[in-house]
């Protein structure tokens, strides 16, 4: 687990404390200069000339995340892009309905999703990837501090009795294990203390275009103890708190929203999420259609609801051990814990120690490019999540709507039940996630072997990580016999260039 104190040098303090945004779960990992090169996002700890503590990270990272958060280049990160798209075809997903999914994975990060190909070269109206590239909105962008939309990266437990006590500790619901607390079993996301994300999730396996029902922060009217279940949003009340930039001050983006109906996107005044397949199916807004349909629809809304949840998914996990498992101090610390209760003047958020931006740093540097180390506890969590979700929504969604390119790929269940192949959810997480080495899984000091996805995820160079993934699906392909394809713009051999996105020829 990481320490939740970073020590930074005091330049690097002074740049974080005027950079007025929350930083990324899972950091991009694959940037790419003005030149079109890809480069390293941030230097992972072998470019650390004096190699940091557990927990903490080296001046160059802490400069290079103020820079990336300042001014953010293209990129993505291969977690909630490459790795889902590839859980997703390995469990029989067409490759286009693979990719809509990973692409709206990105969009709650990046408000609009361009691919970037093998050659470096970003997605636009002026080359032929500009039919890969997502609609545009910000209502769950990890910036947007006027609408919930960091709640949807730091996703708060919910405090029954006000004061964080009851979220933590053993008896609590502890976030990096987001499916299996407060009781082991599957689904676990409970409707009292993980309110976002159930609300959310319900949302996300709807199988129908029904708009169905999403809230603010998850907020509904009370339906016995649960605030998240009801039948309708909470109306009007307001949603506050500051993310804190540095763990010794209270100083961050204030957080000012309210509850009600979910926001799409606020840019030129609010729309709610009912709008979102409108605009799916606005070929003003994205030319994004499924292009192994031969009616080539548009992207259906079900796929993109189910990426925006993944997304939130992943970041669950990835922020649990440095800020979704920050308890408050005993009487007389100073660490108020991480949580949000609600109260008669609205609904309160409140940012600990642990999820200030120091320690959000070191803990982003450590999840991908470890060389020979394993990835971090969280990585396999999140990951192993992400496939245990995609085959619910497989089943529930994908296969009746015929979005399943190798049916005999997707177990019927995540309880056990075998597919046609003979290979259960977590026969598929073992293979593909990674491999149980050490400890007893659910007692956070478990360690693992990276499986068939994750092992290129630990590559230090970027570019060498892009290509060994690529080079995993097609290794992959050919020991399911099952036409397996790399992203848009990619290929499995790093020298085909013919792959990539060409120039538009048309006046």
């Amino acid at each position: 687990m990481l320490s939740h104190r970073v020590r930074l040098a005091v330049p690097v303090s002074l740049a974080l404390l005027l950079v007025p945004r929350p930083a990324a779960a899972f950091f991009e990992d694959l940037c790419v200069s003005k030149a079109g090169k890809f480069e390293t996002c941030i230097e992972p700890f072998s470019a650390c000339k004096v190699k940091p503590s557990v927990g903490s990270a080296c001046p160059v990272e802490l400069q290079q995340a103020t820079a990336l958060a300042a001014r953010p280049r293209p990129g993505r990160s291969m977690i909630h892009a490459d790795a889902t798209y590839f859980l997703a075809q390995a469990l029989g997903y067409r490759a286009d309905v693979a990719y809509w999914i990973a692409a709206y994975d990105e969009v709650t990060d990046l408000t609009r999703y361009a691919p970037i190909d093998q050659c470096g070269v970003q997605a636009s109206e002026k080359n032929s990837g500009r039919r890969f590239i997502t609609a545009t909105f910000n209502g769950f962008q990890r910036t947007n501090t006027k609408t919930d939309g960091p709640l949807y990266h730091y996703t708060l437990a919910f405090s029954p009795n006000g004061d964080g006590t009851d979220v933590h500790g053993a008896s609590g619901v502890q976030a990096v294990y987001p499916l299996r607390f407060p009781a082991p079993g599957y689904p676990a996301i409970d409707d009292i203390y993980q309110g976002t994300l159930y609300n959310l999730r319900q949302w996300a396996m709807q199988p129908t275009n029904a708009p169905g029902l999403l809230c603010a922060a998850g907020f509904t009217e009370p339906n016995g103890p649960s605030h998240f279940s009801g039948a309708r949003c909470l109306a009007g009340a307001p949603i506050r708190g500051t993310v804190p930039v540095l763990s010794s001050f209270n100083f961050g983006p204030k957080i000012e929203a309210q509850t009600g109906p979910k926001l799409l996107d606020n840019a030129n005044g609010p729309v709610t999420v009912d709008q979102l397949e409108a605009w799916l199916r606005d070929p003003k807004r994205t030319q994004g259609v499924l292009w192994k349909d031969a009616a080539a629809p548009p992207v259906p809304v079900q796929l993109a609801r189910i990426g925006l949840y993944l997304h939130t998914l992943q970041d669950t996990a990835s922020h649990a051990t440095y800020c979704g498992d920050d308890a408050p101090s005993p009487p007389g610390g100073d660490d108020s814990g991480t949580y949000m209760a609600l109260e008669k003047d609205g609904v309160r958020l409140v940012f600990g120690r642990g999820c200030a931006t120091s320690p959000h740093v070191a803990g982003h540097v450590e999840e991908t490019g470890t060389g020979d180390a394993p990835l971090p506890l969280r990585d396999y969590t999140a990951l192993d999540a992400t496939l245990d979700e995609l085959i619910v929504f497989g089943n529930a969604v994908a296969k009746p709507n015929g979005w399943l390119a190798t049916p005999d790929l997707l177990p019927p269940d995540v309880a056990g039940g075998k597919s046609a192949r003979g290979q259960s959810a977590a026969e598929l997480e073992t293979l593909l996630v990674g491999a149980l080495v050490s400890g007893r899984p659910g007692t956070r000091g478990e360690r693992y072997r990276s499986g068939v996805v994750t092992a290129p995820l630990q590559v230090i160079d970027p570019v060498e990580r892009l290509h060994k993934m690529n080079a995993a699906i097609g290794d992959y392909s050919k020991q399911l016999g099952v036409p397996l394809e790399p992203m848009p713009g990619n290929s499995t051999n790093a020298n085909d260039k013919s792959a990539c996105f060409q120039v538009n020829k048309e006046k």
